[in-house]
């Protein structure tokens, strides 16, 4: 089962947390980082060197970065849906997703 490692009010956890949503994608979460702490514990930096949040852990594999973690199990669990098969259409949706990671995330943070 897909265990998702990262406090519930992160935006970035959040955004893992809708796309698992929308795919109907059962998971576990385990509340890591801000009041909780964890995230600068050896056994999360072995995972995490970054030390941030979420990291996502399926099967053996380990994966952290929000987008990337929304890629991968958008392409592993919704090809042709959330994760379109024609390139130009995916690659807008990624412009977007890249777009928010670098221009609105920063401002948003406050709120969060």
């Amino acid at each position: 089962m897909l265990k998702i490692l990262g406090r519930a009010t992160s935006s970035n956890v959040q955004k893992v947390l809708w796309a698992c949503g929308e795919m109907g994608l059962p998971f576990e979460r385990e509340n890591i980082g801000g009041p909780f702490g964890g995230n600068d514990k050896p056994e999360y930096l072995a995972l995490n060197p970054n030390g941030r949040v979420p990291t996502i852990i399926e099967d053996d594999f380990v994966l952290w970065e929000s987008n990337s973690c929304v890629r991968y199990l958008a392409a592993k669990h919704a090809a042709g849906t959330l994760y379109p098969d024609d390139l130009r259409v995916r690659a807008d949706g990624e412009r977007w997703m890249d777009w928010q990671l670098t221009v609105c995330s920063p401002a948003m943070v406050p709120v969060f």
